[in-house]
């Protein structure tokens, strides 16, 4: 019986720390902790030509998965296009900065092929509300997602529960060396 508990004994932590403990594992493969920020359903989407009027600066409401809240948020759309589009949060800026700047007419939903756009820049938004596409003149110059990104709490929370998560994996790991050692050690009659 002696071999047998030995045996278990020496298996049965092997195994947890090849799995990567239980309840550690666990916590860093849990997605629940996970929380994106998006646009908004009611987007208000507003653009304003900046200085230079190559780039623009984006106004748009913003839902928050984690405080089921809408905020209203800024950026410009140059330095912060390919943050976007690699799903990161993009440089805000305050909204108060559209102040005295021009706005851009914006269309929501599709457009029919007889409607004739703004004769200068114009924005057309797509209808899934993630998106807008820059026309000049009628004709489409670029398409540019909206931000959605994960607000980043998640990982800090993790991070945070990590030592709770390795304590209850080495508890664990104690208790079944300790129910080995006394199956190991223990006389029957």
């Amino acid at each position: 019986m002696r071999t047998k508990a030995k045996h278990a004994a020496l298996f049965l932590p092997l195994l947890l720390v090849l799995t990567g403990g239980c309840v550690t594992k666990a916590l860093w493969t849990n997605d629940r902790l996970e929380a994106c920020k998006e646009p908004s359903d009611k987007l208000n989407l507003q653009l304003f030509e900046g200085n230079p009027q190559t780039n623009l600066l984006v106004v748009y409401d913003e839902y928050s998965e984690r405080s089921d809240c809408v905020h209203t948020r800024a950026y410009w759309l140059a330095g912060n296009q390919t943050r976007v589009e690699q799903g990161f949060r993009p440089h805000f800026t305050r909204v108060a900065a559209r102040a005295n700047l021009p706005a851009v007419p914006i269309v929501y939903g599709p457009i029919s092929a007889g409607n004739m756009l703004a004769p200068g820049l114009c924005a057309v938004v797509a209808t899934n509300g993630q998106s807008f596409t820059l026309y000049q003149a009628s004709r489409p110059i670029a398409s540019h997602d909206l931000p959605v990104y994960n607000d980043g709490k998640g990982r800090i929370e993790k991070i945070a529960l990590t030592p709770v998560a390795v304590g209850a994996d080495l508890t664990i790991v104690g208790a079944i060396l300790g129910y080995c050692y006394l199956c190991g050690t223990a006389t029957y009659y």
